[in-house]
């Protein structure tokens, strides 16, 4: 390992191999140190995992539960003529606003597609949030926490791009 020393005054650079004990010392240190960067890991995991699911929800998440209610209560009736539920409306208004004609079926049917593509990517989310976390913390070394970072960062990229955040 080397230490680099720059003379202020003339700005020349010196490069300085450190002594095994400044060596040994600065390993300490980050060996010390160790416990608190797996702990920041973990706190930045479950928060960008909270992060995300906002991002998701965007402040919608009590609608997108009644619609997904009404939806699956809608469905279990065997999609009756009437009554129909409010959000199934919806669906089929903001739909005719684009110009696209759907039945209450099929627009009940894809706020349940919906809702099981946003449960689904929920429960990959707090799998991997609970498994990382936990991998962190019994990481024995900063090579060890790379790869959990890494494999984090990989599902977060996936999922992201799945969910077209």
């Amino acid at each position: 390992m080397h230490r680099i020393e720059t003379n202020v005054t003339t700005g020349e650079t010196k490069v300085i191999d450190l002594s095994p004990e400044e060596v040994a010392a600065l390993q300490a240190a980050a060996l010390a140190n160790f416990p608190n960067v797996k702990a920041d890991f973990i706190r930045f995991v479950k928060q960008e995992a909270g992060g995300l699911t906002q991002r998701v929800l965007s402040g919608l998440g009590s609608e997108y539960e009644l619609a997904e209610g009404e939806a699956a209560a809608y469905k279990a009736a065997g999609y009756p003529a009437t009554p129909i539920p409010s959000s199934v409306q919806d669906e089929v208004a903001s739909k005719a606003a684009k110009g696209i004609t759907v039945t209450t079926t099929v627009a009940c049917d894809t706020i349940l597609a919906a809702a099981a593509g946003w449960r689904e990517a929920q429960s990959a989310l707090r799998r991997n949030r609970l498994t990382t976390a936990s991998a962190a913390d019994v990481a024995a070394d900063a090579a060890a926490l790379n790869v959990v970072r890494k494999q984090w960062a990989d599902f977060v990229a996936a999922l992201t791009t799945a969910l077209g955040l």
